[in-house]
């Protein structure tokens, strides 16, 4: 009997639904459908694919965050920390979770023993009415897979692609989020915080982060000199 992993991962505080805002109609439809009609009666493979930065992560744990207020039992799987591990191990007993959660599946493509462990692993999920959300920055169809099983069960799935965001979405995600921490950013500073940090919205916000901890040590306002300070820009 393989030994399970003790997989010591958390989900971030700040990856809920309340703190996603879609900005297309796309996005809001996936959004809806996570949040009201994901579940093992109606579809128990879901898979959602985009470039990097759209989101997928975030909703992939915001997902989580719901079934756990609701009682339920989940796991969150980023492969670009686990990778590395025994995929045996990491996968071994998770069919006994409501729901597993698995980032980026794209990066494993090329590792033989954790296509064969997954597989296996989503045969086992199904048989017992588990759900299982996957993301990937392609769509199924993409992924050239080596175990041609696999990327035949991933082909079945109910796929969604996540939009991107133009600069300009980017400024109003920005500065939502700002909101949710009790910050205005302005214009002008969302637009030079945009010109300067790197132009992956997780690394803007990342930046917005970092900003909301210095505005409070020094009781700041955040302006574009204290942009320019905060990062010595």
């Amino acid at each position: 009997m393989t030994e399970q992993m003790s997989l010591a991962l958390s989900l971030r505080d700040d990856c809920r639904f309340d703190n996603f805002l879609a900005v297309s109609k796309s996005g809001e439809h996936i959004v809806s459908f996570l949040k009201e009609q994901f579940n093992a009666e109606e579809e128990s493979l879901v898979y959602l694919w985009g470039a990097d930065g759209c989101g997928r992560s975030h909703l992939l744990q915001a997902v989580c965050h719901g079934w756990v207020a609701e009682g339920r039992s989940v796991q969150y799987l980023p492969l670009s920390e686990l990778r590395d591990h025994s995929s045996e191990q990491v996968v071994a007993g998770l069919e006994y979770i409501d729901l597993v959660c698995i980032d980026e599946i794209n990066l494993i493509a090329e590792l033989a023993d954790w296509q064969q462990d997954l597989f296996h692993f989503f045969n086992r999920s199904r048989d017992r009415g588990r759900c299982l959300l996957i993301s990937a920055d392609q769509p199924p169809s993409k992924l050239s897979m080596g175990l041609a099983d696999l990327q035949s069960r991933l082909s079945t799935a109910t796929t969604f692609q996540m939009p991107g965001y133009t600069d300009a979405e980017k400024i109003t995600v920005l500065q939502f989020r700002a909101r949710r921490l009790g910050l205005q950013l302005s214009d002008e500073a969302a637009q030079f915080l945009l010109n300067r940090a790197p132009r992956r919205l997780e690394d803007l916000i990342d930046k917005l982060r970092e900003l909301d901890r210095s505005s409070l040590i020094h009781q700041r306002k955040l302006s574009v000199p204290f942009i320019k300070q905060v990062f010595s820009w």
